[in-house]
């Protein structure tokens, strides 16, 4: 292979930054504007964290216009890990701000959020050598959230028995990732593809450092396998990215 990239590749990297600086464009544009709702709210932070995750990728993607390295490093696998973080966002952004749905719904799922993040906090902060001493607060703020989600209309609709996984705090969503991700118009089969092939390389597990050497990959230079997935990484992150900014916009009223 040659030691430069292929014309396939720069176009992609052109898509990207493309869209990167649109992002950044979109959301400088609504800074400022008042939040009339909570998913307004809301959607200037995921928003805000997609922007950030995007520059991340343009940053690592080698032969970027974002950034200035003493040498064009090629690791697909760490930007498998962010692409990943940056379709959750995704996901989080579309469900808990564009989705249309109805007012004790929108509470419902924001509240299911807040007892998730306050359970993890819990676990994360009891796992400390010296556990803080404020971590009995977390207590009383789980019990406060509790009784708000039992109250909450749409919630009392939910069968019995799914309701303790939401007041447990065990999921932060009220239906899957995948069901979510088909809503906001990514095919069912694809989504599931792409999210068990960008989860193999977060972790140390055997799919992310196997056949190294015959896929030739994992040692930082070009090689055609991680041109390939650089390429795929590059070119999802700019269609989740336009896909996104469409809906800024319409939401804020940006033109």
């Amino acid at each position: 292979m040659s030691n430069q990239p292929s014309e396939h590749y720069k176009k992609c990297i052109t898509a990207l930054d493309e869209a990167v600086r649109r992002s950044v464009s979109v959301s400088q544009a609504c800074a400022g504007i008042p939040s009339p709702t909570g998913a307004h709210f809301y959607a200037s932070v995921l928003f805000t964290s997609l922007c950030t995750r995007a520059v991340s990728v343009a940053t690592l993607a080698p032969y970027s216009p974002w950034s200035h390295k003493l040498i064009e490093h090629w690791d697909y696998a760490s930007m498998a890990s962010l692409t990943r973080s940056l379709l959750e966002i995704r996901i989080a952004f579309f469900y808990l701000c564009i989705e249309s749905c109805s007012e004790d719904e929108w509470n419902c799922r924001w509240n299911v959020f807040n007892i998730h993040d306050c359970k993890s906090r819990m676990h994360l902060f009891s796992e400390f050598p010296e556990p803080p001493e404020n971590i009995a607060g977390f207590e009383k703020q789980l019990n406060d959230l509790r009784e708000r989600l039992r109250k909450n209309d749409f919630f009392i609709s939910i069968p019995d028995n799914q309701k303790k996984q939401f007041l447990n705090g065990n999921k932060a969503y009220l239906s899957s990732l995948e069901d979510i991700a088909s809503r906001a118009g990514v095919d069912l089969n694809t989504f599931r593809w792409l999210y068990k092939f960008l989860s193999s390389h977060v972790h140390g597990f055997p799919m992310s450092f196997y056949r190294m050497g015959v896929q030739d990959r994992g040692r930082g230079v070009l090689s055609d396998t991680e041109e390939s997935y650089t390429s795929f990484c590059l070119s999802l992150v700019a269609s989740l990215l336009n896909t996104s900014c469409d809906e800024m916009k319409k939401k804020f009223g940006i033109k």
